[in-house]
C-alpha cells in the first residue's frame, strides 16, 4: 500500500514556512512603504518649513529696519529738542537783558521826571515869592 500521507505531511510542514515567508514579505513591504510615505511627507513639509523660515527672516529684517528708522528718528528728535532748549535759553537771556535795560530806562525816566518836577517846583516858588513881594 502506498503511503499518501507523506506528501501531505511535506505540504503541512512547508505551510508554516510559506506563511512565515509571506509574513516577512508583507512586513518588509510595509516597512518600505511607510519609509517612502514618511520621506514624501518630510519632503512636502520641508519646503513649507523653509518658506516659513524665509518669511520669518523677511519679517525680522523688516522689523529691524523699522527699529533702526525709529532709533534714527529718536536721535534726530533728541537733537532738535536740544537745539530748541538752547534757543529758548538764549531767548530767555535776551528777554532778561531787555527787561534789565527797560528797568534802567524806567529809572532814568523817573529820575528825569522827578528832577524836572523839582526844577519846575523850584522855578515856580521864586516867581510866587516875587509876586507876593509886589
Amino acid at each position: 500500500m502506498e503511503d499518501f500521507s507523506a506528501p501531505v505531511r511535506a505540504r503541512q510542514s512547508a505551510l508554516p514556512w510559506v506563511i512565515v515567508a509571506l509574513a516577512v514579505l508583507v512586513a518588509g513591504s510595509s516597512i518600505i512603504w511607510m519609509n517612502n510615505k514618511i520621506g514624501a511627507l518630510e519632503a512636502a513639509k520641508a519646503p513649507a518649513q523653509e518658506l516659513n523660515v524665509d518669511e520669518t527672516r523677511q519679517a525680522l529684517a523688516a522689523l529691524q529696519k523699522r527699529f533702526d528708522e525709529i532709533q534714527s528718528g529718536q536721535t534726530s528728535l533728541s537733537g532738535q529738542v536740544s537745539e530748541l532748549k538752547g534757543q529758548v535759553a538764549k531767548e530767555q537771556g535776551e528777554r532778561k537783558l531787555l527787561s534789565d535795560q527797560l528797568g534802567s530806562l524806567s529809572e532814568r525816566v523817573d529820575a528825569l521826571s522827578s528832577s524836572s518836577a523839582d526844577a519846575n517846583a523850584g522855578s515856580q516858588q521864586p516867581q510866587r515869592n516875587r509876586r507876593s513881594k509886589r
